[in-house]
């Protein structure tokens, strides 16, 4: 469903809604740079190289070769300062902090400019954990919430849009029991995306994860129809945010920093439409090897989108253990910290400490938790005092640690019924397995 972010706006004031900050020790926090700081820091820094220590950090300047420790200057220090904060120069990282500070007191001062204000916009995310966001830090556009999890479930090449529609809506109301309600949502939402031609831009916030970045070809496959495509198309596919150490995504981040995601948007081009699409032709095909080769490739028109789809073909059942690597790391967790309870394991273990691109929300852990749990012999013991995940007791099988030692193969012992995309991998027929040793796909 389309709506107003304005009206948003003027609930969200109306309502005193607040948005709940994450704790200050938090990885995830947003912890905003000082300029003051950050000179302090070089000046540090400048002390110590003209003392023979920390040389190596020279590296992240524009030009090392050039530097000795006779010529070094404040300003070498400064940009060392910056390209270690992801910065290319100095004067990127001063206008960053003076710009946020601009955002923050706009935000705080209930009068922010409308940065969207000269096109009529619709902005587009997976997900509505920035809509009150967007309409806080002044956006005057349309907000559409276009979420459908491709990453779990089948996601065939299926051309008939409303065959497409049942097939995903099947699959989630049987992950969660609610009869009609995901079919309902799902048609409103590609109903929706049908009006994104009546606009004269559309705003596409994504992050890098696989979660997002499915969505995003997706989308880069419909508007590759010219028919279907807004006057401009803009995209966001952020994967960090100065002061946050631990990025999974910008909903973490508070309302003023939407208003500095704004300046890193880029006008999606044909090179990125056509790269889109084959991406999604590659993700919906019966076979992975299509997808295996894309991944491959050494300067694709996308770069921001390859961490994911390299990720993600990881959750293939691995040859050496038929485990998808989010399986093998909750295995990993549980056999290195013990037994858990359902939230621990998620939220402060694996979305934490051990995932290395977080890319799945807790109802699709919940998933594969079960399916770990409630396969003829199980790698885990999951005790659900209540249908509620924060009552689940987990805790690891021996067949579980004979998985982890390589003693053991899932599909030896197990039936298997699972898609990756298009690929609908089960017993009975030819399976497709990732081979990490060679980093391609292999049929077994």
């Amino acid at each position: 469903m389309i709506q107003s972010l304005p009206e948003l706006r003027q609930q969200f004031i109306t309502e005193q809604k607040r948005f709940q900050p994450l704790p200050a020790d938090d990885p995830r926090s947003l912890h905003p740079l000082s300029l003051q700081q950050n000179r302090k820091l070089a000046k540090q820094l400048l002390k110590s190289l003209h003392d023979g220590d920390e040389w190596p950090r020279i590296e992240s300047h524009p030009a090392p070769g050039s530097l000795t420790l006779e010529n070094i200057k404040l300003a070498d220090a400064q940009a060392i300062i910056a390209r270690e904060q992801g910065f290319k120069s100095w004067a990127k990282l001063k206008h960053h902090i003076e710009s946020g500070e601009v955002a923050r007191k706009a935000v705080m001062d209930g009068k922010p400019t409308a940065l969207d204000g000269e096109k009529r916009t619709l902005h587009i995310r997976c997900g509505s954990d920035v809509m009150y966001k967007l309409a806080v830090a002044g956006f005057a556009g349309d907000f559409l919430c276009f979420a459908d999890p491709y990453i779990q479930g089948p996601v065939p090449a299926e051309k008939d849009p409303r065959k497409f529609i049942r097939i995903r809506s099947a699959f989630l109301e049987q992950s969660d029991r609610q009869k009609g309600k995901h079919h309902d949502s799902l048609s409103a939402n590609y109903r929706s995306l049908e009006k994104a031609r009546e606009y004269a831009q559309v705003a596409c916030w994504f992050e890098h994860d696989a979660y997002d970045v499915l969505i995003f070809i997706k989308l880069l496959h419909f508007f590759s129809d010219p028919e279907k495509r807004p006057e401009v198309l803009r995209f966001l596919c952020a994967d960090r945010y100065p002061g946050v150490k631990r990025f999974n995504g910008i909903g973490q981040l508070p309302a003023d920093a939407m208003r500095l995601l704004w300046q890193q948007f880029a006008v999606v081009e044909e090179a990125h439409l056509h790269f889109g699409k084959l991406c999604w032709e590659a993700y919906t095909d019966v076979s992975p090897q299509t997808l295996s080769q894309l991944i491959k490739v050494e300067e694709p028109p996308l770069p921001a989108i390859m961490p994911a789809l390299r990720r993600h073909i990881r959750e293939l059942p691995w040859l050496h253990d038929g485990l998808s690597l989010t399986e093998r790391l909750t295995l990993t967790i549980l056999d290195e910290q013990g037994p858990q309870d359902g939230p621990q394991l998620f939220y402060h273990w694996y979305t934490t400490h051990y995932e290395p691109l977080v890319f799945m929300g807790d109802t699709s852990y919940w998933m594969v938790l079960e399916q770990l749990a409630q396969a003829r012999r199980p790698a885990i013991e999951l005790k659900k005092g209540s249908h509620k995940p924060i009552d689940w007791q987990v805790s690891l099988t021996g067949f579980g640690r004979d998985l982890l030692a390589g003693k053991a193969h899932w599909m030896t012992h197990n039936a298997y019924d699972r898609w990756f995309g298009g690929v609908h991998n089960r017993s009975g027929s030819t399976i497709w397995y990732w081979d990490e040793a060679m980093g391609s796909v292999i049929q077994g």
